[in-house]
């Protein structure tokens, strides 16, 4: 009886050290966000009245609720949306901000940041 309990603590503690380590080098974040053309895909560089989707996916979870914010230091502008399945692209269609400038957009579930995207808006044609 007790060479199985010593098998059972030594699996349980192999278990939680590997929960532990890190991810290996080529693993994929489970958030991923962006900012693309809509017609030429994901960039960081615009112009004023641009059409723009903001990107973002969940690689692991299904309808995940997010909030994105793009902002160029103050004031910011804001959306809320829940994704669709795991690992498909939830995608925010919106016209380019009014002003020339850098601009960063975060993504955030829970509250936390987990994806951000910088991006330069220039002045249009």
């Amino acid at each position: 009886m007790s060479l199985r309990l010593a098998r059972i603590g030594a699996l349980s503690l192999l278990v939680a050290v590997c929960a532990s380590l890190p991810a290996p080098a080529g693993a994929a974040p489970r958030f991923a966000g962006d900012v693309a053309g809509a017609a030429t895909g994901p960039g960081h560089s615009f112009m004023v009245g641009d059409g723009l989707y903001l990107e973002f996916r969940d690689r692991t979870h299904a309808h995940t609720r997010y909030r994105v914010c793009w902002t160029r230091g103050s004031g910011r502008r804001c959306w809320n949306r829940t994704t669709g399945a795991k690992g498909h692209r939830s995608r925010i269609f919106t016209a380019a901000p009014d002003h020339v400038g850098n601009y960063r957009a975060t993504w955030y579930v829970h509250g936390a940041a987990v994806a951000r995207w910088s991006f330069y808006n220039a002045i249009g044609d």
